[in-house]
């Protein structure tokens, strides 16, 4: 690494939730170089959606390894560039996830897992689909498949990082679709996954992108990453960016958030 702090969470063109002409590579390694910070390329990798989607960017033979080879070329000049992926769990693909993870473990720099769906086709971090899905399920069931699935993912061992422990919360929160009474939506619930992946020296993002949705706060919040540091968890710290602007805006954040993490 070049420089002292890293953003593990940076989304270019390759993601499938940035627009065609969205960001590319080079876009945001200006803007890191200006600032010094490190930059890990960790774009959205989902098994169902690359076999299923023909405008998913890794949709197709070789996708991904020309995703690599492009980012392995960039590293040749720019020592604070780091590949990545963020790595979508499927309880029932575990197999072809172990698989995945055998092929491109020592190619890759960094792959973290995370967990969007509770349902294949309604990601929760998706308004829109959120609201399909409420239609279907009750909140409480949602919460409970969510917080299940992911207690599942850090149990497989499959990945070695996670992302994003609570962000069901993104938009089922007292600000915008309200929790049931019946609802365990407690920072002791998030802290036993945290808890989880102390137990199983999984490492856990800190992601400072809560702040643009109704939640507005990180995940985990500030008060429970507080106390997974204090009790030993491995942290690292995403910006979730999906644009080279809001990028610039967080790399301060970043590093506060690092300093945080020494201090506290």
């Amino acid at each position: 690494m070049k420089f002292k702090y890293t953003d593990y969470h940076v989304h270019t063109r390759w993601s499938h939730d940035i627009k065609e002409f969205g960001p590319a590579f080079e876009e945001y390694i200006k803007v890191a170089e200006k600032n010094k910070i490190n930059i890990c390329f960790l774009d959205h990798y989902e098994l169902h959606y690359i076999e299923n989607d023909k405008n998913y960017p890794f949709y197709g033979d070789g996708k991904i390894n020309q995703y690599l080879e492009k980012v392995d070329k960039l590293k040749e000049n720019f020592e604070f560039v780091f590949s990545g992926l963020e790595v979508d769990y499927y309880i029932d693909r575990e197999m072809e996830l172990w698989e995945f993870m055998d092929d491109y473990r020592k190619q890759i720099d960094f792959i973290a897992g995370t967990l969007h769906e509770t349902e294949v086709g309604y990601p929760v971090t998706t308004r829109e689909k959120l609201l399909e899905l409420l239609r279907k399920k009750k909140i409480k069931d949602i919460v409970d498949e969510y917080f299940e699935l992911m207690e599942r993912l850090i149990n497989s061992k499959i990945f070695k990082n996670i992302c994003h422990l609570d962000t069901i919360f993104r938009y089922l929160n007292p600000k915008d679709f309200k929790p049931t009474l019946d609802c365990d939506i407690s920072d002791e619930r998030v802290l036993n996954l945290g808890r989880l992946c102390i137990e199983n020296r999984i490492s856990i993002e800190y992601n400072l992108s809560g702040i643009k949705y109704p939640i507005a706060r990180s995940f985990p919040s500030k008060p429970v990453i507080k106390q997974l540091n204090k009790e030993g968890a491995r942290i690292f710290v995403g910006s979730d960016s999906h644009s080279v602007n809001y990028f610039r805006t967080r790399i301060q954040k970043v590093k506060k958030a690092y300093k945080f993490l020494k201090k506290n």
